[in-house]
C-alpha cells in the first residue's frame, strides 16, 4: 500500500486545505436548504405524518450503515480530490430533481427518501475523505486549528444555513428552495477545481490486500485503542440524539410552537451560532484544559442547557429555546473538535482513512437510528415530550467518552 504522498509545498497545501475549508463551508451552508425545506415540503404539500417526517431524516442516514465501511477502503483508491468532485456532482444532480419532479406534478413522498438516501450515498465517500484531508495538508502543529477551521465551517452552516433556507422557504416555496443546496454543491466544485496540489491515492486500484483484509486491518487497530472505542461510544450516543432532534425540531417550532418559516429558520440558526462560539473558542480551552480534557469537559459542563429547548413557548420564551442552543452546542462544537484530533493523532497515516471509516460506520450509522427513534417518540408522545426525552439522553455523551483513560490525559498524545 502506497503512502498519503503530497507533491507540493507546504505553502501551497496549506492554500489548497483553505480552499477545501472554504467550498466544503459554502456546500454545508446551502444545504442546510433541504434540511428544513424537506420536512416542510413533506408535511405541507405531501400531507406527511409526524413519523413519516422522521423517515426522512432516517433515510438520510441508512447509507452510514450500509456503505461506509466499504467507503473507507475504496475511497482510497481513487486520488481524494477526485473521489471529492465526483461526489459533490453526483449530490448536486440528484438535490435538482426534486424541484424537476415538483415542477412538473410528479413529486411523492418516496422521492424525498430516495434524494436522502442517494444524496447520503454520496456524502459517506465525501466526508471520509474530507475528514482524512486535514493530516495529509498541515503539519501536526497546525492541526488542531485545522479541525477548529473545518468545525467553523460546520458552525456556520448551523448558524446561517437555516436562516437562509428558512428565507428561501417562504420567498420560493420549500418545493424550490432544494436548488439553494445545489448551487453550494457547485462551488465546492470550483473550489476543487483551484486547487494545485497533488495528493496521491492511499490504497493501489488493484487492491491486493483485498477489502476485508484491509478493513479487518482497521478494525484490530481501533478494538485495541480503548480510548478510540470510548470516543467512538460517546460520538454515536451523541449524534443518534442529534438524528432524534433532527426528525423532531422543524415540526415542534413549526406546529406545537407554532413559529413561521423565517423565525424557524432563525431560531434553527442558534445552534449554529452556539457551535461558532464554542469553535473560535476551541484553541483556547484546548490551551487552558488540555487537548485531551477540552474533548468532554466543555460538553459535560454546558449539555444541561439543551433541556431547555423543549421548555420552549410563544412570543418571550422563544429565548429558551435560543439561549438552550447556544450554550449546548458551543460546548459540543469543542468536543467535536476534540473527537477528530483524538482520531487523527492516535492513528498512523496509512490506516487512517480506514480509521474514518469505522469510527462513522458507528457513530454515523446511529444516525439512522436516531431518526427513527425521533419519529417514533413523537409519534408516541409528541414532539414537544420526545424532545425533552432526548436532550435528557444526549448529557450521557461527554461522559461515556471519558469513561476511558482519557479523562486521566491532559494532553493526547501522538501515539498512545
Amino acid at each position: 500500500m502506497s503512502g498519503p504522498a503530497t507533491l507540493a509545498p507546504e505553502s501551497v497545501r496549506e492554500r489548497d486545505f483553505r480552499l477545501l475549508w472554504i467550498g466544503s463551508g459554502i456546500s454545508q451552508l446551502c444545504g442546510m436548504s433541504t434540511v428544513v425545506a424537506f420536512p416542510l415540503l413533506a408535511a405541507q404539500t405531501l400531507g406527511a405524518s409526524v413519523g413519516e417526517v422522521g423517515l426522512i431524516t432516517a433515510a438520510g442516514y441508512l447509507p452510514w450503515l450500509i456503505l461506509t465501511l466499504p467507503a473507507g477502503v475504496y475511497s482510497g483508491r481513487l486520488p481524494p480530490r477526485t473521489m471529492l468532485l465526483l461526489a459533490d456532482l453526483g449530490r448536486a444532480l440528484i438535490v435538482t430533481m426534486v424541484p424537476v419532479l415538483a415542477a412538473t406534478g410528479h413529486l411523492a413522498l418516496w422521492h424525498l427518501y430516495l434524494s436522502n438516501v442517494l444524496v447520503s450515498c454520496a456524502t459517506v465517500f465525501y466526508e471520509i475523505v474530507y475528514l482524512s484531508m486535514p493530516p495529509r495538508m498541515l503539519p501536526k502543529d497546525k492541526l488542531v486549528y485545522g479541525n477548529i477551521r473545518l468545525q467553523i465551517a460546520r458552525a456556520v452552516s448551523l448558524a446561517f444555513g437555516p436562516t437562509l433556507a428558512g428565507f428561501t422557504v417562504q420567498l420560493l416555496g420549500p418545493e424550490h428552495a432544494p436548488l439553494l443546496n445545489s448551487a453550494g454543491f457547485g462551488a465546492s466544485v470550483t473550489c476543487n477545481l483551484l486547487m494545485r496540489s497533488h495528493i496521491e491515492a492511499t490504497s493501489s486500484a488493484s487492491g491486493a490486500k483485498g477489502m476485508w483484509a484491509e478493513l479487518s486491518e482497521a478494525v484490530r487497530f481501533v478494538t485495541r485503542r480503548p480510548v478510540i472505542l470510548a470516543s467512538i461510544a460517546g460520538s454515536a450516543v451523541g449524534n443518534c440524539c442529534f438524528a432524534a432532534y433532527e426528525a423532531l425540531v422543524v415540526i415542534f417550532l413549526a406546529h406545537d410552537v407554532g413559529v413561521a418559516p423565517g423565525t424557524l429558520g432563525m431560531l434553527l440558526g442558534s445552534v449554529g451560532i452556539g457551535g461558532l462560539i464554542g469553535a473560535f473558542s476551541a484553541g483556547r480551552v484546548s490551551r487552558r484544559l488540555g487537548t485531551a480534557r477540552a474533548v468532554w469537559i466543555p460538553a459535560a459542563v454546558l449539555a444541561p442547557a439543551g433541556l431547555l429547548l423543549p421548555m420552549t413557548r410563544p412570543g418571550p420564551g422563544l429565548l429558551l429555546f435560543f439561549s438552550g442552543a447556544l450554550l449546548f452546542h458551543a460546548g459540543f462544537s469543542v468536543f467535536t473538535v476534540g473527537q477528530a484530533t483524538l482520531v487523527q493523532l492516535l492513528t498512523p497515516p496509512d490506516l487512517l482513512q480506514r480509521t474514518v471509516a469505522c469510527v462513522r460506520f458507528i457513530s454515523r450509522g446511529m444516525l439512522f437510528f436516531g431518526g427513527l427513534v425521533g419519529g417514533g417518540l413523537g409519534s408516541l408522545f409528541g414532539p414537544r415530550a420526545a424532545l425533552a426525552v432526548v436532550m435528557f439522553l444526549w448529557l450521557s455523551a461527554p461522559l461515556i467518552t471519558a469513561s476511558s483513560r482519557l479523562r486521566y490525559w491532559r494532553d493526547i498524545p501522538t501515539v498512545e
